[in-house]
């Protein structure tokens, strides 16, 4: 494989007839890279032209080698070059200040809608949280709503964190309902009530309307959004946490076979994992999740993720002992947990690479493969270690600024600043 792939850098890489690069167009010497498609490649080389990746391979760093035409060459002595981080879960966008509701949409409690409101109508690309999580290498997030007067938490998007105005890819991406002891509150006060809220819901979404009414559930426009979940075109991503809610979620695959289920929370999933694997279910964990934090949870574990995984269950991770709006940029730290509670590197990883662009159906994400669109991250060492930054990110072939508001107040007030000036004024 490695001849195959220095072959094959050399064609692309090196070829003097290369034409006159494009502004996204550089190669990366002398990295680590994660493929996510094989083996690490040590001492080696990613060509990215005109946002394109053309080559992966060995450095070759004999006199003789070639010269690329017009590429830039970035010295990637030790450094990783990896997927870009898709979070699973997160309302990025959906929340500026926390404590403002003026700035906050992710819920819509008065709403007569529930089931169809959209978390792409209210995403905003230019919020500072974006280029937070940008410049730790989270390149795709999926966005969801919370649920508030009902089970139905809405219709999810996946967005890129390029802040540019376009950068929801996918406004249709999942939907999300709440189970468990919240989804009991919020159907009427019991689990028996919020399963039934759901059967009458993709009963109503099942039905042919011939006539004006709204539904026996659910309005008209929120069973219409739910169509796509029965069908099996999107995933339903349903909040759960305590094993007899996972088999009842189970058994609920089994009534609808076409559902695409992806358990968010499973605190409890190591002890029903074989039911979770059987009926084909993902699940997104938090890997910090290590005390029962409600009654849904008393038997939480630190190992859940490496049992789960173990038992052949898909599992990918979410930050939400962080929160969903301001750190979901730490996740690769979250990755960096698992490692130490049973899981292998890669298997930590993929979790939060390539294990979610599966569940969401984006094969173009969570690898690096020649041919595709370059998203990428350069980090200064091992990204699962806390104390290592990105210092490159590329999505949709685009290299990204790195600057945010953390690094703006950082240079503003950092106490090595050696200018005169007031610190209003620092620039």
């Amino acid at each position: 494989m490695r001849k195959l792939l220095t072959t094959a850098l050399s064609c692309a890489l090196l070829s003097a007839a290369v034409p006159v690069i494009a502004q996204d167009s550089f190669a990366i010497i002398n990295a680590k890279v994660i493929t996510n498609d094989g083996v690490a490649i040590d001492n080696a080389t990613v060509l990215v032209q005109d946002g394109k990746i053309k080559a992966i391979g060995a450095t070759d760093t004999s006199a003789n080698a070639p010269q690329p035409n017009g590429t830039s060459i970035i010295d990637g002595s030790g450094s990783w070059v990896t997927p870009g981080i898709f979070a699973p879960y997160g309302q990025i966008g959906l929340v500026e200040v926390s404590l403002e509701s003026s700035t906050r949409d992710t819920q819509s409690g008065d709403s007569v809608s529930q089931a169809s409101l959209k978390a792409a109508d209210g995403f905003n690309p230019k919020s500072s949280s974006v280029s937070a999580t940008r410049g730790e290498g989270v390149t795709h997030v999926a966005i969801g709503l919370s649920p508030r007067s009902s089970i139905f938490g809405g219709i999810g998007a996946i967005a890129n964190m390029s802040g540019e105005f376009d950068s929801i890819e996918t406004p249709e991406s999942f939907a999300y309902i709440q189970l468990g002891s919240s989804g009991g509150d919020l159907a009427g006060g019991s689990r028996s009530a919020a399963m039934a809220q759901l059967k009458q819901g993709f009963a109503d979404a099942s039905r042919r309307y011939g006539s004006p009414d709204d539904g026996d559930a659910i309005r008209r426009a929120d069973a219409q959004a739910l169509k796509p979940v029965l069908a099996g075109r999107i995933p339903l991503i349903i909040g759960a946490d305590r094993a007899s809610d996972l088999n009842a979620i189970a058994a609920l695959k089994r009534e609808y076979p076409k559902l695409r289920i992806v358990v968010l929370g499973a605190a409890e999933g190591w002890m029903v994992a074989d039911a979770l694997r059987a009926a084909d279910i993902s699940v997104l964990v938090d890997p910090q999740e290590t005390l029962p934090y409600s009654f849904d949870q008393v038997a939480t574990r630190a190992d859940n993720a490496a049992r789960l995984q173990l038992a052949g269950v898909r599992v990918a991770f979410m930050s939400r002992s962080s929160d969903f709006s301001h750190q979901v940029r730490l996740l690769p730290q979250h990755a960096g947990n698992a490692v130490a509670q049973g899981l292998t590197w890669d298997q930590a990883f993929k979790a939060i690479t390539l294990t979610p662009a599966q569940i969401f159906g984006r094969p173009d994400l969570g690898t690096i493969k020649v041919g595709q669109t370059a998203n990428l991250v350069v980090w200064d060492g091992d990204p699962l270690e806390v104390m290592t930054g990105a210092t490159r990110v590329v999505i949709g072939g685009e290299v990204q600024d790195m600057t945010s508001r953390q690094t703006e107040l950082s240079k503003r007030y950092n106490p090595n600043n050696t200018s005169d000036m007031p610190h209003g004024y620092r620039r």
